[in-house]
């Protein structure tokens, strides 16, 4: 078997531990190879499937023709002082990244999940597509890298990644030098792009118009919610990376641009809860975010779609031995992280918060109740700790070095927020599912028969 290739591991390192893989354990007899530690670190450079590499039609870089993997053993905040890298800052000519997207997958299956990758992918595309920007054109697909992380184990996510040639696992490991491994990371550049749908899939290539895409994968060991996967991109990937624009998007949401108007995805059905957010994410777009905009302060950015400059995020963090660590309440509120951005005092920058109003997003709004009133919940929970928190610091916005008129604004935002302020409702997966190439290619192909196609008509920013 030549799943795990000897020519292609780093043997070049600092440390002479090593470790035992086990190149095929389906096989009766399993051959097992010595692979050197990379500063006490597990990092493989694996060769992708035979059947994906026929598949694609630039074979020119490493990057293409391998998949790395890195089993990550410490905290988030220790990734960058305990030695761990990523690809992205190893090419002989420099990268510099500057957009890192974040995709985080809590609840999401591996639809919604193909249908926001598939999305960011046509915007990096138009990105490339820029002849007369200084920053982007057609290497513009080499500075901007796509972080996926997922909260454990899914099947029909990791056959899916499988397809996109992001995923194995046949080289994951569960324990290096008896430390647990906390999250497995796997970095690929892909010439594949895949909606998938429960009906039909659409697949386009380089051929296609597809320029490659840089992708970081992180599979946690275990489910530790949302917040941990923020705690994952802020603290651990971001240092590494130092982007210049971190991005977020919510797995469902069907971006073009970013910062800008959330609109609801159509449902033919009437459902007076669906209806009920529709109609308030149309009165945040029409009156609330262009309206605080003005003022250069938006209370909240949706998680579904927003993005911040990591240089600004640097300012409210905390520097620990070199790395900038975001504090954890600043990641779980986001209204919280939002004040203390414009209300921090620099002598360099004074940061504000802007609406786009010509980009936008469909989203998929909840259809059950339960789910609706435990959503406003956490809302209001926030939304009244926030407002009590900005009213008792109001002063920051005094000394945060703004011009008047936006700190009287500012101010003013802070009360008619605490005014509205109503009554305040105040088993994880040990193994890595199996998975070959084949099977996952065989499983989504099944549904291209027809060989039907979703057809995009939004508006590129």
């Amino acid at each position: 078997p030549d799943n795990i290739d000897t020519k292609t591991i780093d043997t070049n390192c600092d440390s002479t531990d090593s470790i035992s893989i086990e190149i095929d354990p389906k096989e009766s007899n399993t051959i097992t190879k010595r692979i050197e530690l990379i500063n006490g670190n597990l990092v493989i450079d694996c060769p992708i499937p035979l059947d994906l590499l026929l598949n694609i039609p630039n074979k020119s870089s490493k990057e293409f023709t391998h998949i790395r993997y890195t089993a990550c053993t410490s905290k988030t905040n220790n990734f960058k002082n305990e030695n761990y890298t990523l690809r992205q800052t190893e090419f002989d000519l420099l990268r510099q990244t500057e957009l890192f997207i974040e995709i985080a997958i809590h609840d999401e299956n591996h639809i919604q999940l193909s249908n926001t990758l598939y999305g960011v992918m046509e915007n990096i595309v138009y990105l490339c597509s820029l002849k007369d920007s200084k920053i982007w054109g057609k290497d513009g697909w080499k500075k901007v890298v796509i972080c996926i992380i997922s909260n454990g184990h899914d099947d029909n996510i990791l056959t899916y990644l499988t397809a996109l040639g992001v995923y194995q696992d046949h080289i994951a490991k569960t324990r290096v030098n008896n430390k647990v491994i906390k999250a497995h990371i796997f970095e690929y550049t892909t010439q594949i792009s895949i909606k998938y749908s429960g009906e039909f899939m659409e697949k386009k290539t380089i051929d296609d118009g597809i320029v490659p895409i840089q992708i970081l994968f992180c599979l946690k060991e275990n489910n530790k919610g949302k917040d941990n996967s923020h705690k994952w991109f802020f603290n651990a990937f971001c240092p590494i990376l130092n982007p210049k624009i971190c991005v977020f998007i919510k797995a469902g949401t069907i971006p073009a641009g970013t910062c800008g108007r959330l609109i609801s995805m159509k449902d033919k059905t009437i459902n007076p809860i669906s209806c009920t957010q529709m109609f308030e994410h149309e009165m945040s777009n029409i009156l609330d975010k262009p309206f605080e905009s003005i003022f250069g302060y938006i209370t909240s950015l949706p998680e579904e779609f927003s993005a911040y400059r990591y240089c600004a995020l640097e300012d409210i963090s905390k520097n620990i031995q070199g790395t900038f660590i975001l504090p954890m309440k600043y990641i779980k509120i986001n209204r919280l992280l939002c004040f203390e951005l414009i209300s921090k005092h620099n002598k360099q920058s004074k940061w504000i918060l802007h609406y786009e109003n010509s980009s936008q997003a469909e989203i998929q709004v909840t259809k059950n109740l339960t789910d609706f009133i435990s959503q406003q919940k956490k809302n209001l929970n926030e939304y009244f700790f926030v407002s009590f928190y900005s009213i008792t610091h109001f002063y920051k916005i005094w000394i945060s070095g703004h011009s008047i008129i936006p700190e009287l604004g500012d101010v003013n935002t802070f009360q008619d927020a605490f005014k509205k302020q109503v009554a305040n409702i105040s088993v994880p997966h040990e193994t890595i599912i199996n998975h070959s190439y084949n099977e996952a290619w065989n499983k989504m192909n099944k549904i291209d028969k027809d060989g039907k196609i979703y057809r995009s008509h939004r508006k590129k920013k």
